[in-house]
């Protein structure tokens, strides 16, 4: 039975329940009932590894592929199977294309490599592993761009435990802070 404001609270109606519904709590036989209390205590994982509901944190950079010369016909059909799916699209040159690089003159209608979602590569560096592409690509990173991956095993989503994170990692921060100007004065 929900209590006090926990019908508003909980999404579910105020149905406390687990947070993955295959685990199993405890078998019974016909017949059979339980009475129980409970307590909920919200902790850190620092405190013990139950109250961590994180499976797996990492970051990476953000990754940049700049096309320096370009890249078409069969060469960019290899050059997009050296990368994940979605990173690199296949375009035809057009007459604008050739407008605005000599170099692609006579290639109307031949399939050009073009960046689509640099987000999605995963920084393998195939496409230098080829002799007529490592001239005409140049790989790299975004310094200050990261992107974080957060996988949740908890009652707690994502997005919500990040920044849950990022509040408690403030607090932290300026605690800190305060204890270096003490130490100051």
């Amino acid at each position: 039975m929900p209590l006090g404001k926990q019908h508003d609270m909980f999404p579910s109606g105020g149905e406390i329940k687990p947070c993955n519904p295959d685990i199993l709590l405890v078998k019974m036989r016909p017949g059979q009932k339980i009475i129980m209390s409970m307590h909920a205590v919200k902790g850190i994982g620092q405190d013990h590894a139950k109250f961590s509901p994180v499976a797996t944190a990492s970051y990476r950079l953000l990754p940049t592929i700049d096309i320096v010369k370009p890249i078409t016909g069969a060469d960019a059909k290899k050059f997009a199977r050296c990368f994940p799916r979605g990173v690199i699209r296949l375009d035809k040159v057009t007459a604008e294309d050739v407008a605005d690089d000599a170099e692609l003159e006579g290639q109307e209608g031949e399939p050009k490599a073009v960046v689509d979602d640099a987000m999605k590569d995963t920084v393998s560096r195939e496409c230098l592993r080829h002799a007529e592409l490592k001239d005409k690509v140049k790989l790299g990173r975004v310094r200050d761009h990261f992107i974080f991956r957060v996988e949740s095993t908890g009652q707690w989503q994502s997005d919500e435990l990040f920044l849950e994170s990022v509040k408690l990692l403030k607090v932290k921060c300026q605690r800190v802070k305060r204890g270096l100007e003490e130490m100051t004065r």
